[in-house]
């Protein structure tokens, strides 16, 4: 909004959203350039670019795979009445949405998803190792695991547009969805031949191990770019062009 000289609107906007010890400085007119594909591989952005692929694609494998086949799956689990569950699986992926949402606006984006990865992955890989547990405890653990997986899908929206500069913001975004569209097809493909061949527990041990890998890669590079748990410093965010979005409490701290 300030690049395009609507200053007072943004203020609004800053004021609403970040706090009222924040405000909008609008900068010089500088011409921003649109961003180029290849500066989403250069040194600055290489490591977002990455990240917001990679955690996607994390996601989308085991998502994909399960929901698409989830009636083999239970029918390979032993689960007598496959129709309560899928209805339960669904219920549990709306209830999981409306608690991602809830907690994504209460915690850090960093501890959000590696927490989630990791706790889906751990729901798994105990499914994927306890072979002979009750029908019962069964059911709850892959209940668990739906509420989770569905909660975590909402950094899929919020995250990969958190990640990249306004001049650049669409093409990174469209890059991580790219990227995250290789997780897809490789778990719509898999799946299923690896569920002929060794069966449900297998499915299991190797989602958990990718949700695993996706906690990993989110644990050693994901930035933090929640402006509520942000430090006061000056690292950068975002970099909107032609405005600057600083703390009045911290005159030496600037979020761009």
């Amino acid at each position: 909004m300030a690049s395009k000289g609507r200053i007072i609107e943004a203020i609004n906007m800053v004021h609403r959203y970040v706090g009222e010890d924040y405000t909008v400085h609008p900068a010089s007119q500088v011409e921003v350039k649109k961003g180029a594909w290849r500066m989403l591989f250069s040194k600055k952005y290489r490591c977002r670019t990455l990240v917001g692929g990679l955690f996607y694609a994390c996601q989308t494998f085991p998502f994909f795979g399960i929901s698409i086949f989830l009636p083999i799956l239970m029918e390979n689990m032993n689960v007598t009445n496959p129709l309560v569950t899928q209805l339960l699986y669904y219920a549990l992926m709306i209830a999981g949405v409306l608690v991602g949402i809830i907690l994504s606006n209460r915690l850090p984006r960093r501890y959000f998803l590696i927490g989630t990865f990791l706790a889906s992955a751990a729901f798994l890989l105990v499914l994927s190792i306890w072979h002979q547990a009750p029908l019962a405890l069964t059911l709850i653990l892959f209940s668990l695991f739906s509420l989770t997986i569905s909660a975590a899908l909402v950094m899929d929206y919020a995250y990969p547009n958190e990640l990249f500069d306004a001049s650049i913001r669409t093409s990174g975004v469209g890059m991580c969805i790219a990227i995250s569209r290789i997780g897809a097809v490789a778990g719509t493909f898999m799946l299923p031949i690896i569920s002929n061949a060794w069966g449900s527990q297998a499915i299991f041990i190797i989602c958990g191990t990718v949700l695993l890998i996706g906690g990993i890669i989110c644990y050693q590079w994901a930035p933090e770019t929640s402006l509520r748990f942000a430090k006061h410093n000056r690292s950068t965010i975002n970099e909107p062009s032609g405005s600057r979005v600083t703390s009045s409490r911290y005159s030496d701290s600037t979020i761009d």
